[in-house]
């Protein structure tokens, strides 16, 4: 039997595992080729290159463009990135005609974003991409009992609450 020291040591190094096995998104990992495969199998051909080749923050941002006209702005704010970040993301996909500036009646400065019908294909692939995405999470959690299923929920709610104090987290 662990000692209570060595199964702390054993989860952070898991927690540590599981974080860089599922941040495909963040590194590009060779799962990625495989949800662009799921994505391109339910867009039209034409739209496999945009598919495959656009960053996956622009795919973020293209779903978030998909739940209504927005300004670059206002999907920064949205999505949680700097404006310029956002600004150059917004090029690509209408560089790629997925999305169209459209001008905001009255307002001569903004523009807002609106998807195009190619745009609105891969915002609803990438949409279904997630949505399996989490229906295989939930299969494999299934697997466990209840009691397993509270001690995990309830460390991980911990872990959310917990506060960064320098480079350490610290309870709440």
């Amino acid at each position: 039997m662990k000692t209570k020291s060595a199964l702390v040591e054993e989860v952070v190094g898991l927690l540590a595992a599981v974080g860089d096995k599922f941040d495909v998104e963040m590194t590009g990992g060779e799962d990625d080729d495989a949800e662009r495969d799921f994505m391109a199998r339910l867009c039209p051909p034409r739209l496999s290159a945009a598919v495959r080749g656009l960053p996956t923050l622009s795919l973020h941002l293209l779903a978030a463009i998909a739940d209504g006209p927005v300004s670059v702005v206002g999907l920064a704010a949205r999505s949680g990135q700097l404006k310029g970040t956002v600004s150059k993301h917004v090029q690509r996909l209408v560089d790629a005609h997925l999305v169209t500036r459209r001008p905001i009646p009255g307002n001569r400065k903004e523009v807002e974003l609106v998807l195009t019908r190619d745009g609105e294909h891969v915002a609803e692939a990438h949409r279904r991409l997630h949505d399996e995405m989490d229906h295989g999470r939930q299969d494999f959690l299934a697997a466990y009992g209840n009691a397993e299923l509270h001690v995990l929920a309830k460390v991980l709610r911990d872990l959310l609450a917990a506060t960064k104090v320098g480079v350490r987290i610290t309870r709440q």
